[in-house]
């Protein structure tokens, strides 16, 4: 059928199913609510934290399930959000799970009852958790404003004992700069994945959370 058609029409035709093709072989990174509840300072929710109405909706299951067929991974990470306060992030899990999908989770909030972590890291054992924990899990609250790390490095330890891939993404600053080593120690202790990660943005030289080792700023 596609070669009796007129030459144009083909080859729109033919260029859509490639399009499709390509895609269903990437990757698709989801902000899926408008919720969060930590003031991390270099946030863009800084940005609307007076202001009435943060942008975004929570994502609903009938628009996952349009997604999640499309590509074969799907990184739960939020810009103005932390994806665990989806009320549907779980069934979300279990969906990746069904389509055979790779998943991984973005997130540095700490206000789920450990049993929630719990049943979402056992909803689907292949998803790949990276948690925001910056500098050692007592300090870390210095710049994720209202993170319980303490907790959080326990439901860190939690996964990786279940055999969960579990990452601790470190962002560089100046109150954990000179920490990395004893983290890094704490992680391989427990079977995590340690990552450094170098932020850029600074107001300034004088910016307080600025390391003072100039290697650690991007």
């Amino acid at each position: 059928m596609i070669g009796m058609m007129p030459v144009n029409l083909r080859d729109n035709i033919v260029s859509l199913f490639s399009r499709k093709f390509e895609f269903q072989h990437k990757a698709c990174n989801l902000d899926i609510s408008n919720l969060c509840t930590l003031e991390c300072p270099k946030c863009m929710r800084i940005d609307w934290k007076d202001k009435k109405d943060i942008p975004g909706k929570i994502m609903t299951v009938e628009q996952f399930a349009k997604i999640v067929k499309y590509f074969r991974h799907i990184h739960f990470c939020g810009q103005i959000s932390d994806p665990i306060f989806n009320p549907n992030f779980i069934t979300f899990l279990s969906m990746c799970k069904e389509e055979n999908k790779r998943s991984s989770v973005s997130t540095a909030a700490s206000q789920r009852p450990m049993s929630w972590y719990e049943r979402a890291f056992d909803t689907n054992f292949r998803t790949k958790w990276i948690f925001g924990l910056d500098g050692l899990p007592e300090e870390s609250c210095l710049y994720r404003i209202n993170q319980d790390g303490e907790k959080l490095f326990e439901v860190m330890k939690m996964g990786a004992k279940k055999g969960l891939r579990i990452e601790w993404q470190y962002i560089v600053f100046s109150y954990n700069e000179n920490h990395i080593e004893e983290a890094n120690d704490m992680a391989r202790d427990y079977g995590i994945e340690f990552v450094v990660n170098y932020s850029g943005r600074w107001n300034g030289k004088s910016d307080p959370y600025r390391p003072r080792n100039s290697e650690f700023s991007a």
